[in-house]
């Protein structure tokens, strides 16, 4: 679709959102009310289809304190958000695509937004006014400056090194709120609550890690200081945010008379569940649907085993047989029932929880890797699988042989993943294979790829299990000869058979 041009459409602002088509949802709220109570570091897409629109819903609601978000850029492509939301007073929408429909509203929680490098001093004060009571992040995993490996800071990073050099001229989030610490220290404000809201395991020990680290790099004061005011809940976020087109802006203009600089595009789930330890007040989020716990690792179990799980489950197969994007592979109906029964297989190592029921999150999941309007690639999904084996796939492994069960998809996804290595799909297309620890199985793809034993004994990968389950390696094995010998649709028939035989 050819970009719309904007010239018979309104440009979004408070001046014109009374001239919005009534089909569209816009802030019934008063704006100039919103309390700034949180100052979040990286208003990207993910920010503002989550964070934001569960803040936008609770100012809808009238809820009791009328919390708003308080927006800081530090990187180069967050000058262009920065000058958007300013074009706009602070106002986006929010696509919502799913197959075949799509809906548009505009949101109004941010009360405002500073690009750091430009404005150093305003984030400073933002970030040490008495009214911050929680700082919030969406900085990547990388943005963490934490070793994979070892766990451990990276205090020697050069991006580090420089804040600590140049307290009052950092560059990363860890810096600035170090240096908020430090002001609030020395003038005697009050605690407040630092909110990993990344898609990061464990992300608020991650956050903790990563300020107690550099604070004890400046101070033992300052270490002490935050140790004492400052809390560090988790955080499990979920809703697929795909980066915005020229498709959506074209949509935007034309379907809904909208010229929207800032938008962002999203599926319509959403889910966030919170770890209830907030040091000075929070906005009611439960109003809005998000779930607050005393322990977000379970639910983040549940995550990881059935949907990340789930899409390493269908990806391996979808790449191997011609699939460029995920809600394509999910509509085939053998992949999709190679999905369900990944997910059958994996539910008895979860535990019940408060607010999930298992036959409906798994039936969402379905439903999400379907959707066509979302366009998520099969490669991205592929890439990283020494990682995503070993986080999303192994630890149910375990717990079901621990249990004396006897998994049969699980194995055949191992062997799917060591069979897409040879790097060729069905029709001899070369695959693209993107690991950075695709070193651990050299002996492996040294002979040939065809013995799973030598993949399997890969310890960082799979632990002690191929020598205390020498069945399992059996199972792979099985499964990796009859994907090479007979091909991708003929191995899953077979295995699909063995799951249904009593």
């Amino acid at each position: 679709m050819t970009a719309h041009t904007g010239q018979d459409s309104a440009l979004l602002r408070d001046s014109t959102l009374a001239q919005l088509a009534a089909k569209i949802t816009r802030p019934g709220y008063d704006r100039s009310r919103m309390f700034p109570g949180l100052v979040h570091i990286g208003v990207g897409g993910f920010n503002r289809s989550h964070l934001a629109v569960y803040l936008d819903d609770l100012l809808t609601l009238g809820a009791s304190k009328p919390w708003g978000e308080f927006g800081v850029g530090l990187l180069p492509a967050d000058k262009l958000i920065h000058s958007a939301l300013v074009e706009q007073d602070f106002l986006y929408g929010l696509l919502l695509v799913d197959s075949g429909e799509e809906s548009y509203r505009v949101i109004g929680s941010l009360t405002g937004h500073l690009y750091a490098p430009e404005s150093c001093g305003a984030v400073h004060d933002r970030l040490s006014a008495p009214e911050c009571a929680i700082v919030s992040l969406t900085v990547t995993e990388g943005g963490y400056f934490i070793e994979d490996a070892s766990g451990g800071f990276l205090v020697d990073h050069p991006e580090i090194r420089h804040d600590l050099e140049h307290p009052v001229r950092p560059r990363t989030w860890v810096g600035y709120v170090a240096e908020a610490c430090e002001r609030r220290m020395k003038l005697g404000r009050g605690p407040f609550t630092l909110l990993s809201c990344d898609n990061l395991q464990a992300n608020g020990a991650a956050a903790r890690t990563a300020l107690i680290s550099f604070a004890e790099a400046r101070s033992a004061a300052l270490r002490k200081w935050i140790e004492t005011n400052v809390t560090f809940p988790s955080s499990m976020v979920d809703r697929i945010t795909p980066r915005t087109t020229e498709e959506n802006r074209a949509t935007i203009s034309g379907k809904f008379g909208i010229l929207d600089l800032a938008p962002v595009v999203s599926e319509p789930f959403r889910q966030w569940v919170l770890e209830d330890a907030f040091a000075a007040g929070r906005p009611e989020w439960e109003l809005a649907g998000a779930q607050i716990t005393g322990d977000v690792a379970p639910y983040e179990m549940t995550k990881m085993r059935l949907l990340n799980g789930g899409h390493s489950a269908i990806g391996y197969a979808a790449d191997l047989l011609g699939y460029s994007y995920i809600a394509d592979a999910a509509c085939d109906p053998q992949l999709r029932r190679l999905l369900t029964e990944f997910m059958a297989e994996v539910r008895p190592t979860l535990k019940t929880l408060p607010g999930i029921d298992l036959d409906e999150y798994s039936a969402t999941i379905v439903r999400r890797f379907s959707n066509s309007a979302i366009h998520d690639q099969v490669a991205r999904i592929c890439s990283g699988g020494c990682a995503k084996i070993a986080k999303f796939i192994v630890p149910s492994l375990k717990d079901l042989l621990s249990a004396k069960s006897d998994p049969r998809v699980l194995p055949f996804v191992i062997a799917s993943w060591l069979h897409y290595l040879g790097g060729r799909d069905e029709n001899g297309r070369a695959l693209t294979i993107s690991d950075p620890s695709l070193e651990y199985l050299k002996p492996f793809l040294d002979a040939g790829g065809s013995d799973a034993s030598l993949a399997l004994s890969v310890r960082p990968l799979f632990g002690e299990l191929a020598f205390t389950h020498p069945q399992l390696v059996s199972k792979v094995q099985t499964s990796l000869d009859e994907l090479r010998s007979h091909g991708v649709r003929a191995a899953i028939t077979q295995m699909l058979e063995q799951v249904q035989a009593p």
